[in-house]
């Protein structure tokens, strides 16, 4: 990812394979502002890899790694489990059958220690429309429910997806 962060570049990479993970953050693509590797970053990309499943691609939630705990009126809690790692989420939905958030309290985040600690974090989504012959959420956040508050760190749009690509040589 290349962003900008008080209006100064910021590169970012993450690496998510077979539940092993790490992202490396470099302020001018040089100077290293974050590095994060290990079992904490494997357990908090798999809520991402589950996050994405159920935001972009809804059809693959047949998935048999998922399990299906619990229906309460518009909430469905469930398990994914990748290698070993097993997470857990509710996603909640509105009365149109769209999801509207993904609440996980198994993703970590860096506290002010340094250290990794399970924090709440949620993906509200909004704004459905049709791409690609598919309706899905055009935006989203990432937030992380710390006790002392919120912290929005990305917004989302979707403008277009392609899935099963294959790359071209």
């Amino acid at each position: 990812m290349n962003v900008t962060m008080k209006h100064l570049p910021v590169a970012g990479f993450h690496r998510f394979v077979n539940g092993d993970a790490f992202m490396d953050i470099r302020l001018h693509s040089l100077f290293k502002v974050q590095y994060q590797s290990g079992k904490e970053m494997g357990i908090a990309e798999t809520v991402t890899f589950f996050n994405d499943m159920c935001c972009m691609a809804p059809a693959t939630l047949i998935d048999k790694r998922i399990k299906w705990l619990s229906v309460e009126n518009n909430k469905v809690r469930a398990s994914f489990t990748n290698n070993h790692i097993t997470i857990s989420g509710s996603l909640y939905f509105n009365n149109k059958g769209e999801l509207t958030d993904i609440i996980s309290e198994d993703r970590f985040a860096t506290n002010e220690n340094g250290k990794m600690e399970e924090i709440p974090w949620s993906t509200p989504l909004k704004n459905y429309k049709i791409i690609n012959k598919r309706k899905l959420a055009t935006y989203a956040e990432a937030i992380y429910n710390y006790p002392a508050g919120d912290l929005c760190y990305g917004t989302f749009s979707l403008t277009n997806i392609e899935y099963n690509c294959r790359k071209q040589e």
